[in-house]
């Protein structure tokens, strides 16, 4: 890691201690932002130069702040017993993962690329700045269904039973994923 990337963690991580201790952000919340760990190695064997994994830091620390979890990898993000999270690398399309059994995957990309969202808790979901075409697969346990819902919480689709998959979907109209 950079001088410059471990003085900017060091200020940002200041930052956040300063506005939890003066109450400008929520201190839930900023619990579930943990300060990362150092993925220098992970970085370094996947041929990622330092922009490159800086550039993913910031995706995987924007992800954090959205949704919260734990970075538990240089791309993959543990939502506490909800799914996780898996981003391309650089210069890859999708987040080199399959859709895990028993789980619903979202992606923001078609043809399943972009980022992942793997859920495996039966939970309703809010999604945040999808917009545009992506995708979605349902391998959950056979005949399992998944809803989208709208901004009022109206079904607007429901997918058909596991496992099945579109590499095309419309995430605009959806605000909400129950994936079971």
């Amino acid at each position: 890691m950079t001088l410059r990337k471990l003085t900017a963690a060091l200020f940002a991580v200041m930052a956040l201690v300063a506005a939890m201790a003066f109450g400008l952000t929520n201190p839930a919340a900023a619990a579930s932002v943990p300060v990362h760990h150092d993925f220098a190695a992970e970085a370094e064997a996947a041929g990622l130069d330092d922009d490159e994994a800086e550039d993913l830091q910031e995706q995987v620390d924007t992800h954090l702040a959205r949704h919260g979890g734990t970075q538990v990898a240089l791309n993959r993000i543990a939502i506490a017993d909800k799914g996780e999270i898996v981003l391309p690398l650089p210069g890859a399309r999708q987040g080199r993962a399959s859709c895990p059994a028993q789980n619903f995957c979202m992606f923001t990309g078609t043809n399943f690329t972009g980022a992942q969202f793997n859920l495996y808790r039966c939970a309703t979901y809010a999604l945040d700045n999808w917009t545009g075409n992506g995708s979605w697969i349902n391998n959950q346990t056979a005949g399992t269904r998944a809803r989208f819902l709208d901004s009022n919480r109206n079904t607007i689709y429901t997918t058909p039973g596991a496992y099945s998959a579109s590499s095309s979907y419309n995430w605009n109209p959806v605000w909400y994923v129950v994936n079971c």
